[in-house]
């Protein structure tokens, strides 16, 4: 065999295998998908928490910062499953909402210190959802954590 027919036998070997890791859910463990709903919705707060203070210190709020997040969830999901499938894309989008719901929750008791009832944690986290503008971002950033995870751009690398 010579180099060329070699190669072209690796990359089906290659595609191969993402097809069926594409369409065979059955070996991720329990354990990886507690994993990944834990790591995504940490990845999501954390990212959230720090676009948000980029945009208190340049006093500007830029939605962009919502795809990003949502990129990010989906990326850190995708490889902690290795391959990307609609179930591991549908826990990024879960991570991303959750994320998105709990920041100001978690913003307003760590830095003003205060314990919230349970009327103001519902108040708080609708308050993200208030303008059109805010959700089209936001339901962009749920497609894109949906994307990332789903279409696998880890699929293409040789892990």
């Amino acid at each position: 065999m010579n180099l060329q027919e070699k190669y072209n036998e690796y990359k089906q070997r290659q595609e191969a295998k993402k097809f069926f890791n594409q369409n065979n859910d059955y070996h991720l463990s329990i354990s990886d998908y507690i994993k990944m709903f834990v790591v995504g919705t940490v990845i999501a707060i954390f990212s959230t928490i720090a676009f948000d203070f980029i945009s208190l210190q340049i006093g500007w709020s830029f939605s962009y910062f919502d795809i990003l997040t949502g990129y990010f969830t989906g990326f850190i999901v995708l490889k902690i499953a290795r391959y990307g499938s609609e179930k591991v894309g549908i826990i990024s989008v879960i991570c991303y909402l959750l994320g998105t719901l709990f920041t100001p929750i978690l913003t307003y008791y760590a830095f003003w210190g205060q314990s919230l009832t349970l009327m103001i944690a519902i108040q708080l986290a609708i308050g993200q959802f208030s303008n059109l503008f805010s959700l089209v971002f936001i339901a962009i950033g749920a497609m894109t954590a949906y994307i990332t995870s789903k279409n696998g751009a880890l699929n293409n690398r040789v892990l």
